[in-house]
């Protein structure tokens, strides 16, 4: 076996790459050595799995096998104070405005408006917790949806407070694994009528998400 020590190989004059063997030859690394790359490294992902990324990590497997995904689009949101914005008799949903985060990452829900934006076209997990207040008994038609671009999920539709008799507050709660397309958009809306009070949506109300992939 012959031995080629060198510092450096650069391609000749005018060219750009450097070939090392040819095709169905084996390029043995010892173990313990390590290939570093400072630059842009391509085909080396195992068949199935592609990536674009030109910085960070994306994909993180520790010494014991647990698996993270550090960039993955997800967010918890609450609202900053009790909302006292649902009135009865309204003819329209009212979207709730979340503008507290606990967590964004990738930066894919506005706080300004209650909308969380799919960064990609996927299966997303979206979790909602509705903690309402004064609610009165001759409310009716009461009705909380999950409103996605392509989609408008009824969660508590078409109930009326007076047939099931409860009055003062109440809690809605739901998880749907929805569909969306990249830059589909989702929020959470609210609405009660039949009554003249105004409905309190109470600041521990919740909304989260997770790509699932």
């Amino acid at each position: 076996m012959s031995t080629i020590e060198v510092n450096k190989i650069t391609p000749v004059s005018g060219g750009t790459t450097v070939q090392v063997g040819e095709s169905g030859d084996t390029i043995n690394i010892p173990a313990g050595a390590t290939i570093a790359n400072a630059g842009t490294a391509s085909g080396f992902a195992p068949t199935g799995i592609t990536s674009a990324m030109t910085s960070g990590t994306g994909l993180a497997i520790d010494s014991a096998g647990h698996i993270t995904q550090p960039l993955q689009s997800a967010f918890i949101v609450k609202l900053g104070s009790t909302a006292s914005n649902v009135t009865g008799d309204s003819t329209a949903y009212t979207v709730i405005n979340y503008q507290t985060e606990t967590i964004d990452r990738n930066a894919d829900f506005n706080p300004s408006n209650g909308t969380f934006t799919a960064p990609i076209t996927g299966l997303y997990l979206l979790t909602f917790r509705f903690h309402l207040q004064n609610i009165a008994n001759n409310m009716n038609d009461n009705q909380v949806k999950m409103q996605t671009s392509n989609q408008s999920h009824s969660i508590l539709g078409e109930m009326s407070s007076s047939s099931i008799g409860f009055s003062g507050s109440m809690n809605a709660t739901g998880s749907l694994v929805v569909d969306m397309d990249a830059n589909d958009t989702a929020t959470m809306l609210v609405d009660f009528r039949g009554g003249s009070k105004v409905v309190d949506v109470h600041e521990d109300s919740f909304f989260m998400g997770y790509l699932l992939g």
